[in-house]
């Protein structure tokens, strides 16, 4: 596999591929410079976008693909120093080394280099490695290191990186770290499958307990250097409250609907309550005819009960006497 073949891909700048993630980070209308960039898969996507591309390759191979995109070449190695010549003079608005820095036996030099190129208030963007990634570790107990011809332990890579030491590379050269992305690869889908898939289980659950970063194969890196870091401190003020007015005003077309639905719930139960109330006062109200009924039942009841014992008293009183007595008593007739 030759060294163009290793680094050409295509991918979905609108997708959620490393690459289209990475290029999200660039200001749309930004110069850049874009350091080891290959036969130029990301350099075509800035190209598309009509952004100017210069680009620091010593490839011969990956020139020859690259100068058709429309860039300004500088053919050199970062290593060393003759590209800084070419570039004497020169701002750009962005500056991406993606998975370069991992390369060279002096990213330090680099580094401190790269601010004098930015214009006020540009951006690094870098991608590199993370050396820390469970795969590397499962691979290392069984005793393997193995190099190969792509991924994490890329034969060509002279330096290894985990975030912290990245961030401490970083400032000691100058530069402010301003946001953090991670490229979070499944251990069962990477190069190191077989290894931790002979971890016994009770094993593996053991070394990720507390390990968040265990599947991250990639960190990204977004930095300014030290002199623009308070500048940038309110550029991000800035931003972050206009992405939060931004959801506010989002959240409050998507529950527009909701609300409306909300207000006339809210107005039938209303309506609904003021119908209980009448329908408790009618109930309250038949209840008591019906206890007045109930009395007026029971004292019916009584007067007929006392009617009908006066009655048969006077029937008693009529059948004791005889008819010659009642004759009597009806004439007055002793």
């Amino acid at each position: 596999m030759s060294d163009i073949e290793r680094y050409d891909y295509a991918f979905d700048p609108e997708g959620d591929a490393w690459a289209a993630r990475l290029l999200r980070r660039v200001p749309g209308r930004a110069s850049v410079l874009e350091l080891g960039p290959g036969p130029g898969a990301m350099t075509q996507v800035l190209r598309a976008r009509g952004q100017a591309v210069t680009v620091v390759e010593n490839d011969p191979a990956a020139l020859q693909a690259l100068r058709p995109l429309g860039v300004q070449a500088v053919e050199a190695d970062l290593d060393g120093l003759a590209w800084l010549d070419a570039l004497q003079g020169r701002r750009f608005g962005a500056i991406l080394a993606c998975d370069v820095l991992e390369h060279l036996r002096s990213p330090e030099q680099v580094l401190e280099e790269l601010a004098g190129l930015l214009e006020p208030m540009g951006s690094l963007i870098i991608s590199l490695p993370n050396i820390a990634y469970a795969g590397v570790v499962a691979a290392l107990r069984a005793g393997v290191f193995d190099y190969a011809d792509k991924g994490l332990l890329d034969r060509t890579h002279l330096r290894f990186f985990t975030r912290r030491s990245i961030e401490q590379l970083l400032m000691d050269c100058g530069w402010v770290p301003l946001a953090w992305e991670a490229n979070r690869v499944p251990v069962a889908q990477s190069e190191f499958a077989w290894h931790w898939e002979a971890i016994p289980d009770a094993w593996r659950q053991h070394l990720l307990t507390g390990w968040t970063d265990f599947d991250v194969y990639q960190w990204m890196v977004v930095a300014a250097p030290a002199r623009d870091s308070r500048d940038w401190e309110m550029v991000q003020v800035r931003a972050e409250a206009s992405q939060l007015r931004a959801q506010l005003q989002a959240l409050q077309l998507t529950h527009a609907t909701e609300h409306a639905s909300l207000l006339e719930h809210q107005k039938a139960f209303g309506e609904a309550r003021q119908l209980i109330a009448q329908f408790e006062q009618e109930r309250d109200s038949l209840r008591q005819q019906v206890q007045q009924l109930a009395t007026d039942k029971a004292a019916l009841e009584q007067a007929c009960q006392d009617t009908q014992e006066t009655s048969a008293q006077e029937r008693a009183a009529i059948g004791g006497s005889s008819w010659r007595a009642r004759l009597a008593r009806r004439l007055g007739v002793d």
